[in-house]
């Protein structure tokens, strides 16, 4: 079949795709194709019956650039309102303010003591190895005492991994490491909730999460290609085949797909272009996946009902964090209701009717559901990949299949085109710096 003509194919019309899309500026440059039947990918809004609004869990946007800042309030206009996180931690039956490292006050009068002495010896006492792991990494950080009331229990929950499978540091970025004298201030009851890179976020007014990604959708110059799924790609013909027949010809290629998917079609489309390195590297590439279920009740929230999320390191809980979409935003649920989202982490696959009865005995446990005749559905959704896991194989792995790409002329990008732990605003840069590439070689 012969291709038909385009000059940049853009795979994925999450924030990434869509930011390269807006800022290449113009139709003639590239297509934009999306297997989904909605643009924004992570970042997209769904309608639930009853008039509810889902996003794909929490969504909130932390802006630090510049440029991002302009980009996103020129395309929102008035549709943004900055939020103060407004977040909990629930262990030992208690709710206590988060982050859980500066925030004991409330739990257990031995827990503190716990908690407080083993991050001092921790940082003045202790004379431990440089750590080789992730467990070694928060231990000598925290010390014993938070780490196994909070950074063990909490993030086996969230990767479905033993935490000495995942690199030293990869989640510092996101992990408030408060000083001691704060640490003690939160022991006491004296901590402003303000610690973390998430302590204040800016969030849509109208239309959740996903009315960002419209938002980039509407101001591209082309539209997506939506319900459109690659078979095959050929990077010798440069050439991208569709599950419908259509053949696109490319010049560059700009993929936000997942790195392991993307090197599966370009071995489909022409093995022997693919080197057995590659295809091992490939292979090597690890990610949980999330089970999340969409949860919608009457009544309007109760104090300990709408926090913005709650965090829950403990093995009574089968989930790791429960966040509301309505406490953030009113207008995500009709008046008189409200809606959360209850989240769990696996790695390998999962049988969502498994735990939907263990999340509902958590939520009446947690206090969230107090009736059940106050449930009004329970949807079950799978993220898959989800977390991408900072294992042993990964630096080597993604690294290799990254300068490939490179030398092949493919820009891979994107949380999962990068293999990578990032943040929309990240997205929505390296899709500009994707573009930019782009139009540098157009000159």
């Amino acid at each position: 079949m012969t291709a038909s003509p385009s000059s940049t194919l853009i795979l994925g019309a999450g924030l990434t795709g869509l930011s390269a899309a807006y800022h290449l500026g113009d139709p003639s440059l590239y297509r934009l194709i999306e297997r989904d039947d909605g643009v924004g990918g992570l970042a997209r809004t769904r309608r639930r019956p009853q008039g509810f609004l889902c996003d794909g869990t929490g969504h909130w946007l932390h802006l630090a650039k510049d440029y991002t800042k302009g980009l996103v309030g020129k395309l929102m206009g008035d549709n943004l309102e900055a939020r103060a996180r407004k977040a909990r931690v629930y262990s030992k039956g208690v709710f206590t303010l988060y982050p859980f490292q500066a925030n004991t006050f409330g739990l257990p009068k031995e827990v503190i003591a716990e908690c407080l002495t083993g991050l001092i010896k921790a940082r003045y006492e202790e004379q431990l190895p440089a750590p080789t792991n992730y467990k070694e990494w928060v231990r000598k950080e925290f010390g014993e005492g938070i780490c196994q009331h909070f950074m063990y229990p909490y993030n086996r929950k969230i990767y479905g991994v033993p935490l000495e499978d995942l690199a030293v540091d990869f989640a510092a970025r996101y992990i408030p490491r408060p000083s001691v004298e704060s640490v003690i201030a939160g022991a006491l009851g004296l901590s402003k909730e303000a610690l973390g890179y998430n302590a204040q976020f800016v969030y849509p007014k109208r239309g959740g999460i996903g009315a960002l990604s419209e938002a980039i959708h509407h101001g591209a110059p082309r539209k997506a290609e939506l319900g459109r799924k690659p078979r095959t790609i050929d990077l010798e013909l440069k050439q991208c085949a569709m599950a419908d027949g259509e053949v696109i010809g490319f010049s560059r290629l700009i993929t936000t797909i997942p790195l392991n998917d993307l090197i599966t079609l370009c071995h489909r489309g022409r093995p022997s272009s693919v080197p057995a390195p590659i295809l091992e590297a490939a292979q090597k590439l690890r990610a949980n996946s999330v089970l999340y279920f969409d949860v919608a009740l009457k009544g309007d929230p109760k104090p300990h009902q709408d926090y913005h999320w709650i965090y829950l390191p403990e093995d009574d809980f089968p989930f790791y964090r429960v966040g509301s979409y309505s406490a953030v935003e009113r207008s995500l649920a009709p008046a008189g209701h409200r809606s959360y989202y209850v989240e769990m982490g696996h790695y390998g696959e999962v049988d969502p009717s498994r735990f939907e009865g263990p999340m509902l005995d958590g939520l009446r446990k947690l206090g969230i559901i107090e009736d059940d005749s106050e449930v009004l559905f329970v949807t079950p959704n799978v993220l898959s990949p989800a977390y991408v896991l900072f294992d042993a194989h990964y630096v080597d792995a993604r690294r290799t299949i990254l300068d490939w790409l490179e030398h092949q002329g493919v820009i891979s990008v994107g949380r999962y085109g990068r293999w990578q732990y990032n943040a929309m605003e990240d997205a929505l840069l390296e899709g500009k710096e994707a573009a930019e590439r782009i139009l540098g070689e157009k000159r």
